[in-house]
């Protein structure tokens, strides 16, 4: 029994541990989401694109959240996508293509949005 007890305290002590670094990603994510918009609406590529890398590179560890956790294939298909839409937002920057970057990035935030309404609150 005492086995099962230190098993279970740790196991929920690494979840706590994800959990914090999810809160922070996501506070990360809008960060950046809304700093990639300004630097897009400014003209500033090379700030844009700095924001659109940390934008997938983020989404790459909430999908990594979402597949450990288990039972949320459709949170781990939206933070897919919406690293996706981060790459195109910096394909679309090199380009020099700021109104399509701009489109792009407030589909980040409608992907966002999508998964806020099913999984949220986390916990």
């Amino acid at each position: 029994m005492r086995k099962i007890f230190i098993i279970g305290f740790i196991a929920g002590l690494a979840f706590a541990q994800s959990a914090d670094e999810f809160d922070v990603w996501m506070r990360t994510i809008d960060e950046k989401n809304q700093s990639v918009q300004r630097n897009i609406a400014g003209k500033d590529a090379k700030a844009a694109a700095e924001d659109a890398k940390a934008l997938q590179d983020t989404f790459k560890l909430v999908e990594g959240f979402w597949k450990q956790r288990g039972n949320a294939q459709d949170a781990v298909n939206l933070a897919q996508k919406a690293g996706e839409r981060a790459a195109d937002v910096a394909r679309l920057i090199a380009a020099n293509d700021f109104d399509a970057a701009s489109t792009q990035s407030i589909k980040i935030a409608e992907t966002c949005t999508a998964c806020h309404r099913l999984y949220r609150p986390l916990f």
